[in-house]
This record gives structure tokens, sequence and C-alpha cells, in this order.
């Protein structure tokens, strides 16, 4: 699970000048049609470049704004931007500064992880590793000034490691540098809270929770006596703050990082001590942080802008507490956000050697490979992933309720009255949860998630949750089916027999998703979970319920004939392969006309194998395989109905 990037930077509007203003840019900006001739910004590039200082800072505001829109950033790149205001960074005056590294970091947050590359890739490192070594680690922060009362080196500093941040988390060219130009302990330094205040410990705790994962270079340095004691003094923080509740939790992610980096976990008390900390932290509810009278709050705000009332001092400083007490609720959010990702990762396991095997690019190896998956049986793997996860992790997951935790944070918020970004990050938590969810139905032992009739409740829950979720929410859409996928292979390798209870029914809102979504990975979902209950009910001798066999063939059967999408078609025909492959199910193959339809089918299949065989991506060996099996099957099929 990634993690999010807020652009927290904001520039008051520039004093009224003889400069372009920020609303003129945009409109030139409209004008210019996303021409590379755009007038706008050469202007900026000349006034970057020039001697008056004003000119500069008010370029560098300016350039902040427009990067929100995706034209402007595509009109910047192409006149080379971030060669031009990258070295700005180092400029005499403190001002220019920090508004140039905060355009930089907008760019960055902005553009996203292309741009992020391309910034790189302009060099706009050597400009920033410059300015931080000069920082070094023993820096003291300014006294506060300005409006906002904060120390003006420390909030330069503070932008200065936000953009190295989204760069490392988006270049591995850039995680490179960090480590070889030994930033570790330039951003570590920035840890201490009660030295340089919570906003610039926090940046740099995001920047370490990011760079130390799966990083040995940096995993052996954190190991250093003093690193771990820092860290682990502020995982033993005590305070009702949600800035330290958010810097707490992003220093327990950075010594899970340390303590299970390089593919080793430590067990026993170390990562008990974690979990408690993120059980802590799971355990808050941040809309108890959220003012009750939101709504009103927001709306009396839009008045006649005419009246001018005694009051609008006040009314002016409650807008300001509602902002900061918003601010808390995005904490606590975002704190919990990472503590899922924790549990994730702690409970998750490690596939990078079944991933090696299967990328095999040797069509010769395709028959050889799809034996040993026949062999591979589900409860096999189930054994293995449970393994995986220490006897102490999984205890304290028990201890500390973890589970029932992450179970909490799966249903929807009544977010009423709450500005859109919060309501977001509700909706993001809540995706963190189901995903997390997916990782530790996985890798847990059944009594340890409550058992067979706790986890048919979640099932209930989750089917609920995706049965009335918005369609076109595609991240809540796979993080659900990817919970749903995961509980029911757990029931089913249980040997569950509530399963049977489920009916054609139940099945077609299940249906509906699998043939109208466009995110393929929630149609594999969807593909797999109707296969598990296919295969659940294939396995009843007396076939108790055979309209719901027919149902589930004639669905995947759609998928098969009718998916766009290789993959997804490749998932479907092993799902019907694991469905009907036995002899008894003769009968349904018969009425709906499987092999028949898949024996058509077999043409289509291997011209679309063949088109994709010279530059196969992620999926292919899975397509490979289904192709393999896809003529085997047919070919047994058919062979019996001669006889």
């Amino acid at each position: 699970m990634g993690k999010t990037r807020h652009k927290k930077f904001k520039i008051d509007r520039p004093k009224p000048t003889a400069l372009i203003s920020v609303k003129e840019a945009e409109n030139e900006l409209e004008q210019d049609n996303i021409s590379s001739n755009g007038g706008i910004v050469q202007s900026l590039i000349e006034k970057l470049n020039g001697p008056s200082e004003e000119e500069r800072e008010c370029s560098c505001t300016t350039i902040a704004n427009l990067v929100s829109q995706p034209s402007a950033v595509k009109l910047l790149l192409q006149n080379n931007i971030v060669k031009i205001l990258a070295p700005v960074i180092l400029d005499k005056n403190p001002e220019i500064q920090v508004k140039a590294l905060g355009a930089l970091r907008n760019l960055s947050v902005d553009g996203g992880e292309t741009v992020c590359q391309e910034m790189v890739k302009k060099d706009v490192l050597t400009p920033l590793v410059a300015f931080l070594k000069q920082y070094g680690c023993n820096w003291m922060p300014d006294p506060p000034t300005g409006k906002k009362h904060k120390s003006l080196n420390s909030s330069i500093f503070t932008e200065a490691v936000h953009l190295l941040w989204n760069l490392c988390e988006s270049s591995e060219e850039a995680l490179d540098i960090f480590n070889r130009e030994n930033l570790f302990p330039i951003v570590c330094a920035g840890l201490q809270y009660s030295v340089y205040g919570a906003e610039l410990a926090i940046t740099a705790a995001n920047c370490l929770y990011t760079i130390t994962e799966d990083n040995a270079p940096i995993i052996k340095i954190c190991e250093d006596p003093d690193v771990i004691q820092l860290l682990n003094s502020l995982v033993s923080l005590n305070s009702d703050s949600s800035d330290l509740v958010l810097l707490k939790t992003l220093a327990t992610g950075i010594l899970v990082n340390v303590r299970c980096g390089s593919g080793r976990c430590e067990g026993g008390s170390v990562i008990t001590s974690l979990l408690k900390a993120v059980a802590d932290v799971l355990t808050l509810d941040a809309l108890d942080a959220a003012p009750k009278s939101a709504s009103d709050d927001s709306s009396s705000q839009n008045g006649d802008d005419d009246m001018v009332t005694e009051g609008e001092e006040e009314g002016k400083a409650h807008t300001e507490e509602l902002e900061e007490t918003f601010r808390d609720v995005q904490n606590v959010l975002t704190a919990q956000q990472i503590a899922m990702e924790i549990v994730a990762n702690i409970c998750c396991t490690d596939d990078d050697g079944w991933e090696d095997m299967g990328n095999s690019e040797s069509s010769s190896c395709e028959e050889e490979t799809a034996e040993e998956e026949e062999d591979m049986d589900q409860e096999t793997i189930d054994m293995f992933s449970s393994l995986c996860v220490s006897t102490e992790v999984q205890q304290a997951v028990k201890g500390f309720c973890v589970f029932e935790k992450v179970c909490s944070k799966c249903s929807p918020v009544n977010c009423c009255g709450l500005p859109s970004s919060v309501s977001k990050s509700f909706v993001n938590l809540q995706a963190h949860a189901l995903l997390c969810m997916n990782n530790m139905v996985n890798c847990m032992d059944l009594d340890l998630l409550g058992g067979a009739d706790r986890l048919h409740q979640v099932w209930s829950s989750l089917a609920s949750l995706l049965a009335n979720i918005d369609k076109t929410d595609e991240m809540l859409l796979e993080a659900t089916t990817s919970a749903l996928r995961a509980v029911i292979q757990k029931l089913s390798s249980a040997g569950s027999q509530k399963l049977l209870e489920i009916s054609v029914s139940d099945l077609q809102f299940l249906f509906s998703i699998g043939r109208s979504c466009q995110l393929a990975d929630v149609r594999v979902n969807i593909v797999r979970i109707v296969a598990i209950v296919g295969v659940v009910f294939s396995k009843q001798a007396d076939l108790p319920n055979v309209d719901t066999l027919k149902n589930i063939g004639i669905f995947l059967l759609t998928i098969v004939c009718g998916d766009k999408d290789l993959w997804v078609v490749s998932e479907a025909l092993d799902s019907l392969f694991d469905v009907f492959g036995e002899d008894h199910l003769d009968s349904i193959d018969h009425d709906i006309g499987l092999t028949d339809r898949l024996s058509k089918f077999v043409p289509e299949m291997k011209s679309r194998v063949n088109l994709i065989k010279r530059k196969p991506d992620e999926h292919y060996p899975v397509i490979s395989t289904a192709k393999t099996n896809l003529i085997r099957f047919v070919k047994y099929k058919l062979s019996k109905k001669k006889s």
C-alpha cells in the first residue's frame, strides 16, 4: 500500500505589484491552449533568471500555484522549468529559497510519479543535496516570526525534506543518490521534535518511513544504538496531540521496516511492542476530533460578503480553530492509514520466490509449470502462508484484537459536514483497512481471526458493502473484492459447510460487477470469488444445487468469450477448469455447452497469446499456462464424448 502525499505548501498571494498575478497567469494559460511558446511561462523564466529578488520570489509563487493544472505542468516541463528553477534552491534570500522549494514540491505532488522521475533526470537533486548538506545535522531553528509564528529556516528545511521524500518515493535513482550522498543523518536529525517542532519531525519521519523500506544500506545504519534509541523514544510518546500520534506511528513504521527489512522479521518482544503501539492508534476514533456542528459552521461562512459586523475577528478566529480541528482529524486518519500498512507488512508473506518461478519466458517449460501448479493445492499454499507469520506475531495480533480493530475501519463513515479532503481521507482509510484485512486473512490462522462463524459475519458485511458502494470508485471496489476473495478462500479451505447456503440470487450482484467494472483487478477478483463458490458446490457428490453451478459456468464462459483483457480471460479459464474438471459434472458441461464453446475458443486463444508473446507482461505466465490447460481440457473432454 502506497503512502498518500498531501500538498501543504501554501503561499500568501503576492502584494500588488507590476508583476503578473496568479489569476492572470491562469487565465493566460487557458488562452495559450498549451502552446509550447506560452508567453506566461517565458515571462516566468525570465524573471527567475533576473536580478530582481521580488520578481524571482513572485515567479516561484506563481509556479507553485500553477502546477495544480495538468496543462501547466506539461507546459512548464516543455520549457525546462526544473533545470531553471532547481538552482534557485540555493538563492541567498531565504524567502526565495522557501518559495522555490515549495514550487518544486508542488510540482512533484501534482505531477505524480512520472514527473518526479523527470525531475530527477533533470538533476533537481544536485542543488537539493547541496542545500541539505549546508544545513548538516546540528543546525538550530530561527526564532518564530510572522502571522503563523514559524521559524523561517525550519520551514525551508521542511520543504526540502518533503521534496526529497516525494522524489525518493517515486524514483529508484533518487533513492540511490540518497544512500550514496549519506543524507540519512541530516534527515534523521529532524526527528527531534522538541528541537525542531512537530511539523518538521513528521516530514522527516515520513521521508524515513519511505527510505527504510527494503533498503539494506539504510537499515544497517538504522541499527545504530543511537538511532534505535531515538526511534524508541518516539514510539513511547504518550500524548493526545494528533501531531505526536502521527509522529509516533511513523516512528513505529520505521522500526518495523528496520526489524522486518531485508527478508527477515524479528519476533518476540520487539514486534509485540510495535504491534501494541499500532493497536493503540487503531483504537482512536477520528470523528471524535471533528467539530460536532461542522456543517453549520461551514454554511454560516457563506453569508453576505458585504456585511461587516463587529464579530468579524471572532468569526475569523473561529474559522482558524475549525481548520486546526480538521487538521487533527486528518492527522489521526493518516496515522491509522500508516498503522494499516504496518500490520499488512508484518503479516504479509514473501511472494518473490513464486514470482521468480512464474516469470520464465521459456515456452518449453509451460507444460511442466502447469503440472506443478495443479499439484500445489490451496490448502498447501495456506499452510505455507501461515508458517511465514511467526507464532509471537500471531499471538500478539490476537491479544491486541488487531483484526477486530481493522474490521471496524472497513465500514463507511458518515462524513456529512466534513471538508471534501477529510471525507476523501476517510474513504482512503477504509480502503487501507480492507487491503489490510486481505493480508491478515491470507496469512493468519482461522482461529486467530475469530473462527469460521466470525469470518462468515465478515463475509456478509463485505458482501453488503460491495453491493452498496459507488461502482465508479475503483479503489474501494478493488479493496473490497480483494478482502472478499481472501475471506471466502479461507472459509473454503476450512471446509465451511455454510458456503453451500449461497444461492444464485446471492451471486447476481457479483456477476453484474464482473461484467461491467472497468478495472481488470476487480474483474479477476470477482471471477475468483465466484470460482471458489463453484468449487465448493462441485465437490458435493450429490450436486445439491445444480442451478447455481450452471449460472456460475455461464458467467465464467461469458467472461472468457467477451472480456477484452487476456489476463481476465485466463483467470476465468482457470476457474472453469477448477470448477468443472471432474467427470461427475459432465451433465452440467453438456447443458451449458461448456466444452463445445471452449473448443471453438481455442484458435482465438492461441492467436491472442501469440500476439503478446513478443512483449510479455507480468501476467504472461498465467496467460500461457491457461492456454496450455485449455488445450488439455478440451482434448480430454472431447475424447470422453467419443468414447
